[in-house]
């Protein structure tokens, strides 16, 4: 029986003992039952308005984050009424992932706090939070106790704002000096050469020998009797598309190694940051996936509002094991690849299949780069962190 349906049967009771008492009139009684109808029905009355007008909402701010960055938690308690609370009670639980950054005396894994809510006011908590690992992490909820001045009713409840905080992976190792001058992107310097917007449609053109087949305008082809080629807006920002191998070499299911595999996504994050900054359109392709069956996770390059949170939220979010062989996967992305494009492929060991598919991109003019985070571990002396 909940704490409602207690206040209910002393005013019950109450009224039955004033009824009694009127009937025996007996002063005692009367007095009695008199105080108990009356104290219940105050705290009937205060278990019906403590909720109403209260409003609690929260966000992390910022609500993006690298590991191991902080990031602050500000919850917003409102009371809309006239009528004060005078005893509020609140606990925030933070999901697994995420940790108080100072030292709480508390055994719940966030914050407690006790505080007085006046009439039509609000109250902010900025709390601060440490990150781990990466991923999403949604908040778990708030506890709230409302109670009257003598703390005779707490009225409580439990609140679930939707809000999370996205931890974007931070690499472990550094991408050493030799590595990133090997990447088109290691020195940043403006582009000479004009290249096309794919997303912005510019016209139709007759073919020429060269072009690839996923340029052609069949539908138009088909009207003409004569190939057409599509033509996009041109653009001074080159594309460049990260492959990423969740395995360490062939078969995928034989080379299973998360932490080798978190290494590869940090590399990836820091050299996407790296292409941004230098101008470039930035897409991943890796093979895993985020539902069994929804193949691999593909973000295509682009220069849209909103695309680079789609590409680290992917990075954030990407399970750390493979789903099937890269090989495969680079071959049906690479058709669709020109020479306007450059594949940098994060591979620890590449497979002979997966070697076999760089080879074809080459012979077909994509400029294609392979590197492997392991080759920092190689370099880095015993003892070094």
């Amino acid at each position: 029986m909940d704490t409602s349906d207690r206040r209910r049967l002393l005013f019950v009771i109450g009224f039955v003992l004033l009824g009694i008492g009127v009937a025996t009139a007996n002063v005692g009684l009367l007095l009695f039952a008199g105080a108990l109808a009356t104290l219940s029905g105050i705290l009937l009355l205060w278990s019906w308005a403590a909720w109403r007008g209260v409003e609690v909402t929260a966000r992390f701010a910022p609500a993006r984050v690298f590991g191991r960055e902080p990031t602050t938690l500000v919850v917003r308690v409102a009371n809309r009424k006239r009528i004060p609370v005078p005893v509020v009670r609140m606990a925030v639980w933070l999901p697994q992932g995420l940790h108080p950054a100072l030292e709480q005396e508390t055994s719940i894994r966030g914050f407690s706090r006790r505080f007085f809510l006046g009439p039509r006011s609000e109250v902010v908590f900025e709390f601060p939070v440490r990150t781990s690992r990466r991923g999403e992490y949604w908040l778990d909820r708030v506890r709230m106790e409302l109670a009257d001045p003598f703390d005779l009713a707490p009225i409580g409840g439990e609140v679930f704002p939707e809000t999370a905080v996205m931890v974007l992976p931070q690499p472990t190792i550094r991408v050493p000096v030799d590595i990133r001058r090997r990447l088109p992107f290691g020195s940043p310097a403006p582009a000479a050469r004009m290249f096309e917007q794919r997303e912005r449609f510019g016209g139709i053109r007759p073919y020429e020998p060269g072009d690839p087949l996923n340029r052609i305008h069949w539908k138009l082809t088909g009207h003409t009797g004569n190939l057409q080629t599509k033509i996009f807006e041109p653009t001074r920002s080159a594309e460049v598309l990260l492959v990423l191998d969740m395995a360490a070499g062939e078969p995928f299911w034989d080379s299973v190694y998360p932490r080798i595999a978190e290494n590869t996504i940090g590399w990836a994050s820091f050299l996407a940051r790296l292409a941004i900054e230098s101008g470039w359109r930035v897409g991943l392709i890796a093979n895993t996936h985020f539902t069994r069956g929804r193949g691999p996770i593909r973000v295509p390059p682009s220069s849209v509002a909103g695309h680079e949170a789609m590409l680290f939220a992917a990075l954030a979010m990407m399970p750390n094991e493979p789903t099937s062989d890269l090989g495969p996967v680079l071959r049906e992305v690479g058709r669709s690849l020109g020479r306007d494009s450059t594949a940098l492929i994060l591979s620890p060991r590449p497979g002979p299949g997966l070697q076999l598919e760089i080879a074809l991109l080459r012979r077909r003019g994509v400029e294609v780069t392979q590197v492997s985070p392991l080759e920092s571990f190689a370099r880095t002396p015993k003892g070094a962190g």
